[in-house]
């Protein structure tokens, strides 16, 4: 097979692109996230900020958090939010997760709640709702505050509700893997009086070339340019350019990483612009993505070694990601990928288990078996139904030999 097929391609269109480039030459008119969220988060204070994690980052700055206090975090994650508790000398209490959802599970969070227990940050992973209503209702009752991670999740609802209207606040993210794609730039919703926000962000010819790296990356995703030009590099720089290697895969544990709110080019003034652009076209986003994940499974349903998620148990899911549990994900990975097919095994890690966390390790069953066991498969709106049977064909093919082989 000639054509390449990324685990992610970017949904953006011609005018999409276009906003940022105009941008260089003409400023940008004004204009205010409530207006691009109207409803959702009406009752919300909106900063735009250089990523999610930095909407995390001031939240915890403003919300009367003490070292040492406890902070109930989802072990099956991004190791990033459990390293911005730990560097504000505060405690990650790592929670389990629903294995069919990958969000927590309510029934081990009041497990794990205790006299110094202060906070919950609940993942929507994966753009799946987590059972929201019985979370807060927790909270509520352990006078617990409230984050939610909604990096994936723009678009997905718990219960008719939008995720991150809820709480106490929500990050968001539109960095160039997610459903909203603005090359960079992170949201914040808070009910909380948010401190002015670090404003010594990267500025001239640093900030330019972040974003302008960024939006060259999210073009060269689209299929053609991938199969062409991108799938070439990524193999090359691999060996020989790991820095840029981790541009297009970060790295799932680097023990060094600390955050540095400093160290980012700033939320853009062309950004909401492209975020309004995008969520006029949100339903139809998520529609196509709902209806690859069906394919997937009807087309799959009858591969014993296949366990599914289930997406919508607590709500709707935007199913930005897609993904499901295997006996080797990495063996049908590396099958995929030498017919041209990127897929994501170990994508996220059970914080729990990383010695950079080891003072918090913790026992979390379901977080360890998603972390070995999940695998990621391309979803994205013009993955072209040949190309998703093409998948198919391969996953099948994979199965029936190993059948045959009695492995």
């Amino acid at each position: 097979m000639l054509k390449k097929i990324p685990i992610h391609s970017s949904s953006l269109s011609l005018r999409d692109y276009s906003i940022y480039l105009c941008s260089l030459v003409v400023k940008p008119r004004r204009f205010d996230l409530h207006a691009i969220f109207p409803t959702a988060f009406d009752k919300k204070n909106l900063y735009g900020l250089p990523t999610g994690r930095h909407a995390l980052w001031e939240f915890l700055k403003s919300a009367d958090l003490q070292k040492g206090d406890e902070v109930l975090v989802a072990a099956y994650n991004f190791y990033v939010i459990v390293r911005l508790l730990v560097q504000r000398e505060l405690k990650p209490v790592f929670v389990d997760i629903d294995p069919q959802t990958l969000c927590m599970d309510p029934e081990d969070l009041k497990r794990k709640i205790s006299p110094k227990s202060r906070m919950v940050i609940v993942t929507h992973m994966f753009g799946n709702p987590a059972d929201m209503p019985t979370i807060l209702d927790i909270c509520q009752s352990n006078k617990l505050k409230l984050f939610e991670d909604c990096a994936h999740a723009i678009g997905t609802k718990s219960y008719g509700s939008h995720v991150g209207s809820q709480g106490d606040g929500a990050l968001f993210s539109f960095g160039i893997y997610k459903i909203i794609n603005c090359f960079g730039g992170g949201m914040l919703a808070s009910s909380l009086a948010i401190q002015s926000p670090a404003d010594n962000y990267l500025t001239g010819l640093a900030s330019f070339k972040e974003t302008f790296i960024r939006f060259v990356f999210s073009l060269l995703m689209r299929p053609w340019l991938y199969s062409l030009l991108l799938y070439p590099i990524i193999n090359i720089s691999k060996p020989f350019m790991p820095g840029l290697y981790n541009l297009f895969y970060p790295m799932k544990d680097d023990p060094d990483y600390r955050f540095n709110e400093n160290s980012r080019a700033p939320f853009k003034e062309f950004m909401p612009h492209l975020i309004f652009q995008q969520m006029q076209r949100l339903e139809k986003n998520i529609a196509r993505r709902r209806d690859i994940v069906r394919q997937f499974k009807a087309a799959l349903k009858d591969i014993k070694e296949i366990t599914f998620l289930e997406e919508d148990k607590h709500g709707f899911a935007n199913c930005a990601y897609f993904g499901f549990y295997v006996p080797d994900p990495q063996g049908l990975a590396n099958n995929l990928y030498q017919k041209g097919i990127r897929t994501h095994p170990y994508e996220y890690v059970n914080c729990a288990r990383l010695k950079q966390f080891s003072e918090f390790q913790a026992h979390n069953p379901q977080a360890e078996y998603a972390y070995q066991h999940l695998l990621r498969l391309p979803n994205y709106p013009h993955l072209k139904n040949s190309e998703l049977a093409t998948v198919v064909e391969y996953i099948k093919s994979y199965y029936h030999a190993k059948g045959k082989n009695g492995s």
